[in-house]
């Protein structure tokens, strides 16, 4: 239950919600997002078990040739399956949807191989800026078909049950690139200051070996008081709820949906300078943004709202407004409309 997958099903739900006959094919199995989607959404799990798998491969097929889509959008990796769909049957809009959250580190991970498919790719819609500038800069023959539109959050908010003590939720996959151990360092300093708080590690398991490393950190520094390492759920809403902060420790990240999800909920938030992360921050008043890889500076900004929690407050509030504002359903469909085919 990454960002790419929750932007996949807040997609499929929107586009229902505005009157599309929309479907949600989903790659391998079925999870607790699937509760999310609205009864309209048609979901298909091709139940695929490598790259390789045949039989899931011509039951898409099969998919395509019963429901003739006008568009398909692949999200991901997705694209290579979505890629040879299109050799194979052809006659559809592809959009590829680049979620690539290390856009602080593309010189490491290049994807020439994108290059190649991207004959076969229509519109290719980046989650931030400097994706935008690096695929215009690979393939600038296809500048104009290269879009940036924004990731947006799309939940049902419970009304807010605040845990007694004060709670740091970090709404993040476990896996380098999120950098838990950071704020595990962050929250020793406030320890051995006699600061009492709570913090929530929520989001799935991706890799074992970081989320060894994040256990074996949180005994190491005597933290299972103040830690709880919850795992995936499903209503990352009713944790929203509770907490009375959200942060972010990555040492790279497109737009976070953690973020746009934190803002949403209006809690006050502190994150880390990577990715898209500033431009939704844009301001000291719309929350607490501090150097990545930087206990020191990370525990400075949760002291901060520890201290006076009553007045930054006001930053969730603000961050709410922008959020719904300028990172809505309607933002991101108004700017789709305009990169889609207009025929039916």
């Amino acid at each position: 239950m990454g960002g790419a997958e929750r932007m996949s099903v807040n997609i499929a739900g929107a586009m229902e919600e505005d009157g599309w006959e929309s479907h949600l094919v989903v790659s391998r199995s079925g999870g607790g997002l699937e509760a999310h989607l609205p009864s309209g959404v048609n979901v298909h799990l091709l139940n695929k078990s490598t790259f390789y798998d045949l039989g899931a491969f011509y039951n898409l097929i099969k998919l395509f040739r019963k429901h003739r889509p006008l568009i398909l959008h692949a999200h991901s990796t997705s694209i290579y399956w979505a890629v040879l769909l299109k050799i194979v049957v052809g006659d559809f809009h592809l959009i590829w949807h680049d979620h690539f959250g290390l856009s602080d580190q593309l010189d490491k991970y290049p994807r020439k191989d994108i290059v190649v498919l991207s004959k076969w790719i229509d519109r290719i819609i980046v989650v931030n800026e400097k994706l935008k500038d690096y695929w215009r800069n690979l393939i600038p023959y296809r500048k104009e078909d290269i879009t940036y539109i924004g990731n947006f959050p799309w939940l049902n908010l419970p009304e807010k049950t605040k845990c007694e003590l004060f709670t740091f939720l970090n709404l993040a996959n476990l896996r380098p690139q999120k950098d838990q151990i950071t704020l595990l360092k962050a929250c020793k300093i406030l320890v051995d200051q006699d600061r009492k708080f709570k913090v929530q590690l929520v989001g799935e398991y991706v890799d074992q070996e970081w989320t060894n490393q994040v256990k074996d950190t949180l005994v190491d520094l005597n933290l299972e008081g103040f830690v709880e390492l919850v795992g995936p759920v499903s209503e990352v809403s009713l944790c929203l709820a509770k907490a009375h902060a959200g942060i972010l420790s990555s040492e790279s990240e497109g737009l976070p949906v953690a973020l746009l999800e934190y803002g949403l909920a209006g809690l006050p938030v502190i994150c880390t300078q990577v990715g898209d992360c500033p431009k939704v921050l844009s301001s000291p008043d719309l929350g607490i943004l501090v150097p990545k890889s930087s206990p020191e500076e990370l525990a400075l900004a949760m002291d901060r709202l520890l201290s006076d929690y009553s007045s930054n407050k006001l930053m969730g509030e603000k961050l709410q407004e922008k959020i719904i504002r300028e990172y809505g359903k309607g933002n991101f469909l108004d700017s789709y409309y305009k990169i889609i085919p207009t025929t039916t």
